[in-house]
């Protein structure tokens, strides 16, 4: 199962291959597309002028769509430019930049990744082997049994963008495998390559350098400024876990929850107690981070190690449990305690007798 095109160089192979303005509107990360709108020279003191008053707009559409719907949409204001399109997303990564909120940088990088997904699963095989090549300088290539949609992706390629998926059929043991090439659908080469696009955009929101734009845009960050406040809750909530009963919560480890979803910020005790208390509690530890995004420093990467340090996965593998209700009191995390406070020591001794007390209901539900 070795690549039929191994032996050919990648400019032999997509020679024929051009992308148009189309493509570019629709594979925004291209190099082609940066290229493309380096031609124009386009400068930030320039973005308040009449004249890209099209751009602008529709760069607002797009932050807009990421944070009302977590991915850009494809017709975006029903534009039918492509080149007002591809001009309009290095504009709308600046407007990102400018607001300086990590959330909101996480949001946006996986909607655009989540459109360019869409846009490439409907993609000829040609053209999704010339952009991962082009842009991630993918070793990717059309399989022998290419006749049956199959590809064929070099190994630490897949295993790069794959080593985040949980489910089974993203497992190495359960890929076919030879030669260093794995074989993928284009679907899966598509979904890979979203990975791939989100990264490249989350690493340039985080190594960038601050800068302001023009006084006379302060209006437009404005507008997605409160836009993203009053959906931040919303996105934090869209994780909620349906395994453990909320309802059931000591008071303190309820206002920390709602508190972080929200994205008021907590002190390192604050934070702790509750990363522990949903550990214990049985919360799947992918949602346990999710619950941190709504907070404006997020860093993925870091609260995933943290949390699966506290679960006794990194480290010296010492699972831990919540501070009792005395060290939460002396830290001041303890809040508006109840009649059930006054009769236990532990967050989760509280856990399990609100359980006790609501008869078991929550667990006599079907499944």
């Amino acid at each position: 199962m070795r690549p039929a095109s191994a032996s050919s160089q990648p400019g032999e192979m997509f020679s024929d291959i051009t992308l148009s303005d189309t493509d570019l509107a629709k594979y925004t990360f291209s190099p082609q597309a940066v290229s493309r709108v380096e031609l124009f020279g386009i400068k930030i003191d320039e973005l308040a002028s009449p004249a890209h008053e099209a751009e602008l707009e529709m760069a607002k559409a797009r932050v807009e769509s990421a944070i009302r719907s977590g991915v850009v949409r494809e017709n975006l204001r029903g534009s039918s430019d492509p080149l007002v399109e591809i001009l309009s997303y290095p504009i709308a990564i600046m407007l990102v930049r400018a607001l300086g909120d990590r959330f909101l940088y996480k949001r946006y990088a996986t909607a655009e990744a989540k459109r360019a997904s869409s846009f490439l699963r409907e993609e000829s095989e040609a053209k999704l082997l010339f952009l991962a090549r082009e842009s991630f300088g993918w070793r990717i290539a059309s399989g022998e049994d290419a006749g049956r949609g199959l590809i064929l992706l070099q190994f630490m390629d897949y295993m790069r963008n794959a080593s985040g998926f949980h489910e089974p059929k993203w497992k190495l043991v359960n890929r076919v495998v030879k030669d260093g090439y794995v074989r993928v659908t284009k679907i899966e080469a598509a979904r890979l390559m979203e990975v791939e696009v989100e990264r490249k955009l989350l690493n340039g929101f985080l190594a960038g350098e601050e800068f302001k734009l023009p006084g006379q845009l302060e209006e437009h960050l404005g507008v997605i400024r409160g836009l993203l406040e009053e959906n931040r809750s919303r996105i934090g909530a869209e994780a909620l876990p349906s395994e453990v009963v909320i309802e059931a919560f000591p008071p303190c480890m309820r206002r920390a929850y709602e508190g972080l979803l929200s994205g008021r910020k907590a002190s390192h005790m604050e934070r702790f107690g509750l990363t522990s208390f949903l550990v214990n509690t049985g919360m799947d530890l992918e949602k346990i981070v999710k619950i941190f995004v709504s907070v404006s420093d997020f860093d993925e990467e870091l609260t995933k190690y943290q949390v699966e340090h506290i679960a006794g996965l990194r480290g010296g593998r010492t699972k831990y449990t919540p501070p009792t209700c005395s060290t939460l009191r002396t830290h001041g995390i303890c809040v508006n305690p109840d009649s059930l406070c006054k009769q236990v020591k532990h967050p989760l001794n509280y856990y399990r007798r609100k359980i006790r007390q609501r008869g078991g209901s929550e667990e006599k539900k079907p499944k």
